[in-house]
């Protein structure tokens, strides 16, 4: 039995976007696809406590996830994770992330996205002080339940905040409201190219490219309530809604992003129950 939850309540809304854990047995021995996981504008901290569960796949490189912290952009190509077989009757599970805003990383721990884009980082590689992070890892090993381990993130992550001592919050500039550089630049009383120099260096993503990130993850948002609510998914109606060109345009943007048309999309994850996530 897994205990796995999404919680989307932080105390750092700014900073933090929600947090995810698994922790349990696993007691199902085959190897299977367990989701296909889509690119995101969102920095993620993973903790994995027990490891050689499964394995990441893009189209070009196979990585077994070990027991160790990482630290991701999210930004790239979509990957497939697949549950590694064995011979055994039960294995442990437990892991825990965190989903960043893409500016926390440069605001708090003074790293730009596109510095750790291909290097293979972890948590305690960054944090200001690194007794302190493998402190807190050692206590999220030690707990037995998602909630503390929440508690136990926030509690270290409030002392990196004191400690970045930074002068500028940088939410604004991710607000789904600027979806026209000039009118961006003109507010902001700066030229196009210096705004486009510091979504580079702040979030990772040019301004166009994190604008189209957000706005697909937005259209899988309404994908899914949709569904939830059994109402028909016209993939027309949500081109124009989500200001699309066309029906054309949406479909191979989406497809750039999943792998798949959203036809296909929805047939998977809504008739063949396989659980695709962001």
């Amino acid at each position: 039995m897994i205990d796995y939850k999404e919680v989307f309540l932080t105390k750092f809304p700014s900073y933090i976007s929600s947090y995810t854990y698994s922790i349990g047995s696993l007691y199902e021995n085959q190897a299977k696809l367990i989701t296909r996981a889509f690119p995101t504008y969102m920095t993620q901290f993973l903790f994995e406590f027990c490891g050689d569960l499964s394995t990441t796949q893009s189209k070009n490189k196979t990585t077994q996830i070990t027991k160790r912290s990482y630290v991701n952009t999210g930004v790239g190509e979509w990957i497939d994770i697949f549950q590694l077989g064995s011979s055994e009757k039960k294995r442990e599970v437990k892991n825990f992330k965190v989903d960043l805003h893409p500016h926390t990383l440069y605001e708090i721990f003074h790293l730009s996205p596109k510095e750790i884009l291909k290097d293979d980082i972890r948590i305690e590689d960054i944090w200001h002080n690194k007794e302190s992070a493998l402190e807190m890892i050692d206590q999220l090993a030690q707990s037995t339940r998602g909630e503390e381990m929440i508690q136990i993130f926030e509690t270290h992550f409030l002392q990196q905040m004191l400690q970045a001592k930074t002068p500028r919050n940088y939410t604004s500039l991710l607000s789904q409201q600027h979806s026209n550089l000039t009118t961006l630049s003109q507010e902001l009383g700066y030229s196009q190219r210096w705004v486009q120099m510091q979504y580079k260096e702040i979030f990772g993503l040019s301004f166009k490219e994190l604008q189209n990130n957000m706005r697909f993850l937005q259209v899988l948002e309404a994908m899914n309530t949709l569904a939830k609510s059994k109402k028909t998914i016209n993939l027309s109606l949500l081109a124009l809604q989500f200001g699309y060109y066309d029906q054309s345009h949406f479909i191979k943007e989406f497809k750039h992003y999943t792998g798949f048309t959203p036809n296909i999309y929805i047939h998977k994850k809504f008739s063949a129950h396989i659980p695709f996530h962001w």
